[in-house]
């Protein structure tokens, strides 16, 4: 009998003792800031997915969940691209002196659903 309470003593202190570190642990943490709102007009940065399939590396940028630029790099040889000029989906291969051109281009969305 003794020893049982000896032993149900030393638990409960013991859980005593971690309840009273876990208080101070909390106390420590400090909530981080908010990020600042994002501002309508703001543009927005392209999404780059990197995929390895076999011996190429193709970039693929999108905006708002729609794919315009593929970029293929292959092992041996030059890299590729694939662009979606006029936004209806299909990829037309483009060489690297006509990327510069049709990148200068101003390509806005006035009205989409």
């Amino acid at each position: 009998m003794y020893r049982s309470l000896l032993l149900c003593l030393a638990l409960f202190s013991s859980s005593v003792i971690v309840a009273e570190e876990l208080v101070e642990t909390t106390e420590m943490i400090e909530v981080p800031e908010m990020p600042m709102p994002v501002e309508d007009g703001e543009p927005m940065d392209a999404d780059i997915t990197i995929t390895r399939k076999g011996k190429k590396t193709i970039h693929e940028y999108s905006v708002n969940g729609k794919i315009y630029k593929i970029k293929i790099i292959p092992d041996v040889g030059p890299a590729y691209y694939f662009i979606d000029p006029d936004g209806d989906g299909e990829m037309e291969e483009v060489t690297a002196s006509d990327l510069d051109e049709l990148l200068k281009i101003n390509q806005w969305t006035i009205f989409s659903w």
